[in-house]
């Protein structure tokens, strides 16, 4: 069983998405299962430096109230802290995460994609470090068993940049335009974040 998933490290739903998915998994019991993650920049844009706070960016481009983003923030916060992950978007400043993806792919030669994954998310997310940096991304992928010298010769280079640029056309050949979202053997089974229930029967129904 081949899986994909789309996600973006800016994206607080997918790192809950990723944890559900993870246990979800792990409830196949004897199906073999590869996760193949796909890389979906929610906003290429977005510069290296980090500028405006989450909530800041959401109220200007969305309309929302500050209320409503304290609201929104806190619902997050605690479907992670279900899900055993410590989200805080209060003061989190989205960047560009290009670099991050390459890095993303990087790993998935030596199989460490998953945990790269968990890192670039635990860096973000939780200890609101700036993943667009250089010298954030090469401790962050040391953390996750990447070799320092190949991660900085990755970092000074170009390499993997076609990558997730195929990933990105992949995904609108598929018809993906949000993330997390989830295929199996080529099929999309989920768009957004299901429960771990659901998330299984899923992948269950499709292998």
């Amino acid at each position: 069983m081949k899986i994909e998933i789309w996600s973006d490290i800016m994206c607080p739903w997918c790192y809950i998405g990723k944890a559900r998915l993870d246990k979800a998994v792990a409830r196949l019991e004897d199906r073999e299962a590869q996760v193949v993650w796909r890389s979906l920049e929610l906003r290429p844009d977005q510069p290296r430096t980090p500028g405006t706070t989450l909530g800041e960016m959401m109220r200007e481009k969305l309309g929302l109230q500050p209320g409503e983003t304290v609201e929104l923030f806190e619902k997050i916060r605690i479907l992670g802290e279900a899900e055993g992950l410590d989200i805080r978007l209060t003061g989190v400043r989205p960047v560009n995460s290009f670099d991050a993806q390459r890095l993303v792919h990087l790993a998935a030669e030596d199989g460490l994609s998953h945990r790269m994954k968990s890192e670039l998310f635990r860096t973000y997310l939780t200890e609101q470090q700036n993943v667009a940096d250089h010298e954030v991304l090469l401790r962050t992928a040391t953390a996750a068993g990447l070799d320092a010298d190949r991660v900085t010769e990755v970092l000074a280079t170009d390499a993997y940049g076609e990558d997730v640029r195929e990933d990105e056309r992949l995904a609108v050949r598929r018809g993906v335009t949000g993330v997390p979202t989830i295929f199996v053997d080529g099929v999309r089974v989920t768009t957004g974040v299901p429960s771990v229930d659901q998330l299984h029967q899923a992948l269950v129904e499709a292998g």
